[in-house]
């Protein structure tokens, strides 16, 4: 029987020669680009090195097409795994169904990233649309990079805006980018946000394009936008001027910038405007009124001026006007400016005393006589 030699080295230089072989093997095949492989070979090598790190990566099944509108998404796939499960081509291909589902905000800087490496260049219009969620990792600064100029994709980024500040990022891309304010554009932009844009901006509005507009809330603009914009509403809605109740109706959300001689013409349609609409009116313009045309311009409203007479626009028009004319009203209104312009006094009626008109009228009297002998003696 043959026994067979056992050398104690042997199994530690086999294990030396093999990790030697592969060594050079790896080497070999790492070389291989610049030692004449073509480029079918190259591209399989990329590929199956690119799939051996996914499938490393990936710690859950990757995330097809099928699956991109599963609303539990977010619970399965934390940013990590969705950064790791989700392909670019995947994101891609249906990015409004991921783009419509509730992913945290770190998932969705996940989605942005991956959106960055797709569209180096800058997110073309077309996918601006479908961002949905996702629109809302996005700042002023970034929004500022894209081109934003049809109506359709400015409704939908607005409809997904966080906050006022990226609304008016979208808004001023759209207008720097010749997109106009049409009614599609002014329902969207709505009147709070609208009042933010400039004058310039505000002048370009066709009455035509208000005409067919929701009505806008302007009442946080400021003056000079309302004058504006009345302006605009006046001649879009001219044609029902011969109704004066529909014609004031379809001004009234623009009435503020009315002058004074547009609510005098308004007053004379018998329109009884009420209170809060008055009070949104500019001031001096209010204060060119006179009794008569605030009268006619509150109709039977007349009475809110002495249950709000405290207000300010109330308060104006006493202060620009005669206690007479104050008087006039029949309300009950008290102030005003007297006859010799130093203001009036009220007393209260005593028992047995003459009335408070009487005491008025001979005070009234005393101080005149007394300011011409100071005149005099000067």
């Amino acid at each position: 029987m043959i026994q067979k030699r056992v050398f104690p080295n042997c199994t530690f230089t086999m294990k030396f020669m093999t990790v030697i072989v592969i060594g050079i093997f790896l080497t070999i095949l790492n070389a291989q680009p610049s030692l004449g492989e073509n480029e079918s070979q190259r591209s399989l090598h990329k590929v199956l090195r690119r799939r051996v790190r996914s499938a490393t990566a990936c710690n859950s099944s990757f995330i097809t097409g099928g699956r991109s509108n599963d609303f539990l998404l977010p619970v399965l796939y934390p940013a990590s795994d969705l950064d790791a499960c989700l392909n670019n081509s995947v994101l891609k291909a249906n990015l409004t169904q991921l783009g419509n589902i509730a992913f945290s905000r770190t998932q969705l800087l996940v989605l942005k990233r991956k959106l960055a490496e797709i569209y180096p260049n800058g997110l073309p219009q077309e996918q601006i649309k479908r961002l949905g969620f996702i629109f809302t990792v996005y700042g002023p600064e970034e929004i500022s990079t894209w081109n934003i100029t049809d109506v359709d994709t400015l409704v939908l980024v607005l409809q997904n805006s966080p906050n006022i500040n990226t609304r008016k990022a979208v808004i001023a891309n759209y207008l720097q980018r010749s997109g106009t304010l049409n009614a599609v554009a002014l329902d969207a932009i709505g009147g709070p946000t609208l009042c933010s844009l400039s004058e310039e901006n505000l002048r370009t509005i066709l009455p035509s394009e208000l005409k067919k507009a929701k009505p806008l809330d302007i009442s946080t603009c400021t003056q000079a936008k309302k004058d504006i914009l009345f302006g605009i509403a006046k001649v879009a809605f001219q044609d029902q001027a011969g109704n004066p109740k529909a014609y004031y109706v379809l001004l009234k959300p623009y009435v503020g910038g009315a002058s004074a001689r547009d609510l005098q013409s308004l007053a004379a349609g018998n329109i009884s405007m009420d209170f809060q609409t008055f009070s949104g009116l500019n001031p001096v313009e209010v204060e060119k009124l006179t009794p008569q045309n605030i009268r006619d311009l509150l109709g039977i409203n007349l009475d809110s001026l002495k249950q709000n007479e405290n207000h300010e626009i109330v308060q104006r028009w006493i202060n620009t006007h005669t206690a007479s004319e104050v008087k006039s009203l029949g309300i009950g209104l008290q102030g005003g400016i007297s006859p010799a312009g130093l203001g009036n006094f009220f007393f209260e009626e005593l028992p047995g005393s003459a009335s408070v008109n009487n005491y008025s009228l001979l005070l009234s009297i005393c101080i005149a006589v007394m300011s011409i002998t100071m005149q005099w003696l000067l």
